[in-house]
């Protein structure tokens, strides 16, 4: 097992705090980094030092976004739809509803794959029954239960190539593998990896590097860990808060990790200097991929 290494420039870069923080994103083209705050409803950016903060509130919960192809703005993972934000002025538009969705399931993590297609797990929050599955949408087409049933589904995440999906079962404690093809089918699910030793947290939101390894952020247990693409883990990094959600790649050169957290369930008493919550940003030697981006 990797050893846990303490860095002194993992640093908090977010004037906010979240409640849920989740889905990083970087804009390449704009040089901004994205997040949401699933249960204030709240869209964050800001640059890659996490100057120019900006807020847009949607009065409901946001789960997940990822950046559109063809135009600016967003796809989103709203509580129990799919729509299409735009910015300055604020615009929500609805492309489809989650219509036999449980009251208690809401939609989690999501990304894009390389053709354009949005993946959003479900997450059922009561934590009793595995109701939620890993959908995929292409606008103009159904939502597609792909993977599950999870209690929550989190990723998911894309190899460089296109041809690997990684999508965590977070109560579970794992993280499966699929081969995905153009058309958005799967095949071949196996274990990816297991985070039930010592120490470990439970897998949440994670992106891929561009030698093919998978960055995984623990919830519960203070640290973001590397994976290889067999699912050795090769590098642990400490992270100043309990509960890291996700991470992405940025930065000018795609070499900067930033790590969303959540301030959920935390007493101020265990959070003496104030960071659950907080965006963390450290610089790695290996850098990401360009946010793949949707098709509509």
């Amino acid at each position: 097992m990797a050893a846990r290494v303490q860095r002194s420039d993992v640093r908090p870069i977010s004037a906010s705090r979240a409640v849920l923080g989740e889905g990083p994103v970087w804009d390449e083209r704009l040089q901004r980094l994205y997040w949401v705050d699933i249960e204030r409803g709240e869209l964050h950016g800001c640059d890659a030092n996490g100057a120019g903060e900006t807020v847009a509130a949607l009065g409901e919960r946001l789960c997940c976004i990822a950046l559109r192809r063809d135009a600016p703005g967003f796809i989103a993972g709203l509580g129990r739809s799919i729509a299409r934000l735009e910015l300055d002025p604020l615009v929500v538009t609805p492309l489809a509803v989650f219509d036999a969705l449980p009251e208690c399931v809401r939609c989690n993590d999501g990304k894009c794959d390389a053709w354009g297609n949005f993946w959003v797990g479900t997450y059922n929050m009561a934590g009793d029954a595995a109701t939620g599955w890993l959908y995929r949408y292409r606008p103009g087409t159904p939502l597609t239960p792909a993977a599950g049933p999870f209690i929550c589904t989190n990723g998911p995440a894309f190899s460089p190539d296109g041809g690997t999906l990684y999508c965590v079962d977070s109560y579970g404690r794992r993280i499966d593998r699929y081969g995905v093809a153009a058309d958005g089918s799967l095949r071949d699910q196996a274990v990816f990896a297991r985070f039930d030793g010592a120490g470990c947290g439970f897998p949440d939101g994670l992106s891929c590097d561009a030698e093919g390894c998978v960055w995984v952020a623990e919830w519960g247990g203070s640290r973001v860990s590397r994976l290889s693409a067999a699912g050795e883990r090769l590098e642990t990094i400490e992270v100043p808060a309990a509960q890291p959600t996700s991470c992405a790649f940025g930065g000018a050169a795609l070499q900067r990790l930033f790590i969303t957290s959540a301030a959920q369930g935390i007493a101020a008493s265990a959070d003496p200097a104030g960071l659950a919550g907080a965006v963390f940003a450290v610089d790695l030697a290996v850098p990401g991929l360009p946010a793949a981006r949707c098709a509509g």
